[in-house]
């Protein structure tokens, strides 16, 4: 038996957030490093951080909407 399509729904839309959300955190530490070895501009890095920062946000609020961890 089968769950029904709104758990599958929840499921998924918690697994998209939770990847959102480990993007996020994947792209901040390396904009730094990629900065620091002066491999890109201050510039550059601050809008990757930008892109980190909406990225894990956008996690976050789907995870909160979608009411936290499944059951």
């Amino acid at each position: 038996m089968s769950p029904p399509a709104t758990a599958v729904n929840v499921l998924t839309m918690y697994a998209i957030a939770r990847l959102l959300q480990l993007a996020g955190l994947i792209i901040l530490p390396l904009a730094m490093f990629a900065q620091l070895s002066n491999s890109i501009s201050l510039g550059q890095m601050l809008r990757f951080l930008l892109v980190g920062v909406c990225l894990f946000s956008i996690g976050h609020i789907l995870q909160r909407y979608f009411g936290g961890r499944p059951s």
